[in-house]
C-alpha cells in the first residue's frame, strides 16, 4: 500500500490508533476523522485512495456519510459495523459502499480486504475488454460501466457491477460460491458465503421484476448461482 492515502472515519480513538498503525506499517499515508462532517471535509482536501467508515457515530451517522461520499467521490469504501451485520451491510451497499466488515475483526482481515479492494479497482481501471448484454428489460454495458432497466440507469457499486458482469459472462453455467468469491472479490474472501448472498439479494432487488421469483439470477441450492439470459442481444 505504499503511496496510497487511506481516510479513516470513526469516533473510536482506540480503533483509529490501531488502524492508523496498521496502514502506516503497510506504507500508506493515513488521514483520520472523528465524525462524518470532518470526514467529508478531509475527503475533499486529501482525495484518498481508500475510505474506511464506521456506521455508529454521533451526529451524522455512517449511512448518511456514505451517501454524501458517493455524491462526490468514487473512491473504494469499506463500511465497518458492530451490530445487525446483514441489514447494515445491505443498506450500506445500496448507498454505494464496496465492502462491509463486521466488528470485531482482526487487523489481518482488514488489511487483506483493503488490499484486495484496491487491487480490484486498479485492475478495472486498466481493463479494456468490452461487452454488452441487452434484452427487452436489462442492459449490462461494460464500456460505460452501466446497468439499465428499460433504458433507465440503475445505481450500483463496483462490486455489484463486477458480480453481475461475471455471472452474465458465464450465463447458463452454475457458479459455486468459491468461484464467485475468488473471481469477484479475491482469494482473501474465500469461505465468506454470506457476502455473496447479500450482494445477490441487492442485485435482485435492482434488476429483477420480482426479486422473490428471479428470472436472471437463480439459486442453485447448496452450490451457488446461475445467470439465465432472456432473449438477449450480445455485443463484444
Amino acid at each position: 500500500m505504499i503511496g496510497k492515502k487511506v481516510l479513516l472515519i470513526d469516533d473510536d480513538n482506540d480503533l483509529l490508533e490501531l488502524c492508523s498503525y496498521l496502514f502506516k506499517s503497510a506504507g500508506a499515508q493515513v488521514i483520520t476523522a472523528r465524525d462524518g462532517l470532518e470526514g467529508i471535509s478531509k475527503l475533499l482536501t486529501h482525495r484518498p485512495h481508500l475510505i474506511l467508515l464506521d456506521i455508529m457515530m454521533p451526529g451524522i451517522n455512517g449511512f448518511e456519510v456514505c451517501q454524501k461520499i458517493r455524491q462526490i467521490s468514487t473512491a473504494p469504501l469499506i463500511v465497518l459495523t458492530a451490530l445487525n451485520y446483514e441489514p447494515n451491510m445491505i443498506q450500506a451497499l445500496e448507498l454505494g459502499a464496496d465492502d462491509c466488515l463486521a466488528k470485531p475483526f482482526t487487523t489481518q482481515t482488514l488489511l487483506a480486504r483493503a488490499k484486495a479492494l484496491l487491487r480490484r479497482c486498479e485492475y478495472e481501471s486498466g481493463y479494456s475488454a468490452v461487452f454488452k448484454y441487452r434484452d427487452r428489460r436489462l442492459t449490462i454495458d461494460t464500456e460505460k460501466y452501466q446497468i439499465l432497466i428499460h433504458g433507465r440507469l440503475v445505481k450500483s457499486g463496483p462490486t455489484e457491477f463486477r458480480l453481475l458482469a461475471y455471472l452474465e459472462r458465464n450465463a447458463g453455467r452454475a457458479l459455486t460460491y468459491d468461484q464467485l468469491l475468488a473471481n469477484v472479490w479475491g482469494q482473501e474472501y474465500r469461505g465468506n458465503v454470506d457476502i455473496v448472498h447479500v450482494y445477490i439479494s441487492t442485485l435482485r432487488s435492482k434488476i429483477e421484476e420480482n426479486p422473490k421469483k428471479p428470472r436472471y439470477i437463480q439459486s442453485v441450492h447448496g452450490v451457488g448461482y446461475i445467470f439465465e439470459r432472456q432473449d438477449s442481444t450480445l455485443v463484444y
